[in-house]
């Protein structure tokens, strides 16, 4: 069995969590997390990293809770807050996912995730080129090239649905799944023309973390 490191050295098991889910060990990132909430349970980073690790492994709504914490701890903890909309879309909790980036789209500090936000909010209203003109904003201005990819594989999978005359209308009813993480076999479909609604990619985007979000 690893051996863990103390309770003392928060700043180094943040690290080691880091590591291990760069190495694709997953289980052992949500170890080192668990223990460094279960001394200082008020760590923003620790909880935001946590929420995508459950994510990563398909549990969305214990993720959602755990990002719910971490917003709780920092209402300007901005990247967890969109992360938080994008993971209500995934679990077709339209409306609270709504709230979230109307939220952000008058609130946020980084003008990416404003930007981004607004073009959510236009989907909502299936007003395409609007959408798309404020994710290529966001694009624009944004910092982090991971975050950047998914919102431009968003923009592409938008303007493909526009082009099959397929894209959805989004409702809590009516909405499938379109990111990295693995999704239950129950959720998935064989119908190649049911209509999908895009919610991101959901990687960790740890380059967002500004410093009073990060170790401390």
């Amino acid at each position: 069995m690893k051996n863990f490191l103390s309770p003392f050295d928060a700043d180094e098991t943040l690290k080691l969590a880091i590591h291990a889910s760069e190495h694709g060990d997953t289980h052992s990132a949500i170890r080192y997390l668990t223990e460094l909430l279960n001394i200082q349970p008020d760590h923003g980073a620790a909880c935001y990293f946590l929420a995508m690790q459950y994510a990563e492994i398909g549990l969305f709504e214990r993720a959602i809770t755990t990002l719910q914490h971490a917003v709780e701890i920092n209402p300007t903890f901005d990247i967890a807050q969109f992360q938080l909309g994008l993971l209500y879309l995934q679990t077709q909790q339209t409306l609270e996912a709504e709230q979230i980036f109307s939220g952000l789209s008058l609130s946020s500090h980084d003008p990416a995730l404003t930007a981004f936000s607004l073009g959510y909010l236009a989907l909502f209203k299936e007003q395409i080129p609007n959408a798309i003109h404020h994710f290529q904003e966001g694009i624009a201005v944004c910092s982090n090239d991971a975050l950047s990819n998914d919102i431009k594989r968003v923009i592409a999978q938008v303007e493909n649905a526009a082009q099959n005359s397929s894209f959805p209308k989004l409702n809590n009813q009516d909405i499938a799944h379109s990111n990295h993480f693995t999704e239950p076999q129950n959720e998935q479909t064989s119908t190649t023309n049911e209509h999908k609604t895009l919610t991101g990619f959901l990687g960790a985007y740890l380059d967002t973390i500004d410093e009073d979000n990060g170790p401390h």
